[in-house]
């Protein structure tokens, strides 16, 4: 018998970078704003032999989900019995919405369930990825600090819509990071904490209250490449109404959100780059 659990991914509504640690990790403050994913995992539990197997996609080296269950048994003592899995894709990887964490909070979430442990994420699963302590979270909205597994719950949702766009292009996280050093390198200072988290908070509030922000703050944006293909999506989302748009946390996807699907439509029409592999509309 498989269990089924639906995976997450997230949208970071802000990103700020606040500076490079001695462990050569970096603190950042961000508004994560959680969104169900296409892709779903499958956990089947007995004396068996652990197997994953894995549609959709062309996984390169070894699975986060792998790694989760390693990472599970490692923290409970080895009860977690055998474990076959299956992962189905959607996304592609390097786009910054986190889609890998969420398959690892997706398999931990069951795995908890099924050791009776709840659903929570449990400890240390920040070393899977920097985003799996949110999306295996009751959190639909946290401000995250430290590398992204330091999380202050804010309560309610967001009731708008959100489309999300996939270049052909990938982004390496590493990459983006050493990039914006090199710029933080010839420019002075970070931005403080408390300044950080303000400007969160108030994107929030002005998303709940229907305003209309425009482009919403992250630092990569500063060391993105292809930018011009970034431009001109922003340009399509103004045009088409948009109430915010912006970087997937470090890249490479783009998104934009809406009040109505009606205006999610407008967008659509405009965005017929040839250079998009793949866009997904949550409503």
């Amino acid at each position: 018998m498989y269990f089924t659990q639906p995976c997450s991914i997230k949208i970071n509504l802000t990103l700020r970078v606040l500076g490079k640690r001695a462990d050569g990790y970096h603190d950042l403050c961000s508004l994560f704003w959680r969104l169900r994913s296409p892709e779903v995992v499958e956990v089947s539990f007995g004396h068996f032999g652990d197997e994953l197997a894995v549609s959709g996609a062309d996984i390169k080296g070894e699975n986060i989900i792998t790694r989760a269950c390693r990472h599970i048994r490692s923290v409970s003592g080895d009860e977690l019995p055998g474990v076959r899995a299956r992962l189905f894709k959607h996304l592609p990887a390097g786009s910054g919405v986190g889609a890998g964490s969420g398959n690892a909070a997706a398999f931990i979430r069951l795995c908890g369930a099924f050791a009776g442990h709840g659903n929570g994420p449990g400890a240390g699963v920040a070393s899977l990825g920097a985003d799996v302590a949110f999306l295996a979270s009751e959190h639909d909205l946290a401000i995250a600090s430290g590398v992204g597994d330091e999380l202050e719950g804010i309560d309610g949702t967001l009731p708008m819509r959100a489309v999300i766009f996939f270049p052909e292009w990938s982004c390496c996280t590493k990459e983006a990071y050493g990039a914006l050093d090199e710029i933080r390198g010839r420019e002075s200072g970070y931005m403080p904490e408390s300044t950080a988290r303000n400007e969160a908070l108030s994107v929030l509030d002005a998303l709940r209250h229907g305003r209309r922000l425009g482009l919403l703050p992250n630092d990569f944006l500063d060391s993105a490449p292809h930018r011009g293909c970034y431009g001109e999506l922003a340009g399509a989302a103004s045009d088409s109404g948009a109430a915010a748009w912006g970087l997937c946390g470090s890249g490479s996807a783009f998104f934009a959100l809406y009040g109505t699907s009606n205006e999610c439509g407008k967008l659509l029409d405009k965005c017929r780059f040839d250079w998009l592999r793949q866009i997904l509309v949550l409503e």
